[in-house]
């Protein structure tokens, strides 16, 4: 659940600051608000990537079958 909200909100944060920020008119401030949109869209993936992980079956030790032998002629 934890990843799910992870996405939301770096997906929200990504959409609403350009909503109600203006753009930055100099170069440095857009060079900074390039890599902030970056790094919420890799927090956005990260929560995607893993809630989908953590969605997979877990593997035991104990609940490995064990390999069928051949039978003895």
């Amino acid at each position: 659940m934890r990843y799910l909200l992870q996405s939301f909100l770096a997906l929200g944060v990504l959409i609403a600051l350009p909503i109600f920020l203006e753009a930055p008119e100099s170069l440095e401030g857009q060079v900074i608000a390039g890599i902030g949109a970056l790094i919420l869209v890799g927090l956005a993936f990260r929560g995607i990537v893993g809630f989908v992980r953590s969605r997979k079956p877990k593997s035991y030790p104990d609940s490995i079958m064990v390999p069928k032998r051949d039978p003895k002629k």
